[in-house]
C-alpha cells in the first residue's frame, strides 16, 4: 500500500496560508488524478485543490474554516 499526502500547494507568490472552505470528498471515496478534493480560499481567490494520484481517501486531517499553511498535510490518499 502506497500512501500519498494531500498537501496545500503554493497558491501564489506571496500566499503563505489559506482557509479550507469545504471538502469535496469523504473518507472512503475513490478519486482519480485531477479530481477535486477541497476548496480553499486565499486573500485573492477560491481554488480547488486536485488529486495528484488516484486511489481511496484514507483520512481528512483538517476541517472547513481552518486556516492552514502552504505545504501543510491536510489528508491522505491510499494510491491505487
Amino acid at each position: 500500500m502506497t500512501v500519498h499526502e494531500i498537501r496545500i500547494p503554493k497558491l501564489g507568490m506571496e500566499t503563505i496560508d489559506c482557509e479550507i472552505k469545504s471538502w469535496l470528498v469523504r473518507v472512503g471515496d475513490r478519486v482519480t488524478p485531477g479530481s477535486g478534493l477541497l476548496e480553499v480560499e486565499t486573500e485573492k481567490a477560491t481554488v480547488v485543490i486536485e488529486a495528484e494520484v488516484g486511489g481511496r481517501i484514507m483520512e481528512l486531517r483538517r476541517r472547513p474554516l481552518e486556516r492552514v499553511d502552504v505545504g501543510a498535510v491536510v489528508g491522505l490518499i491510499e494510491a491505487a
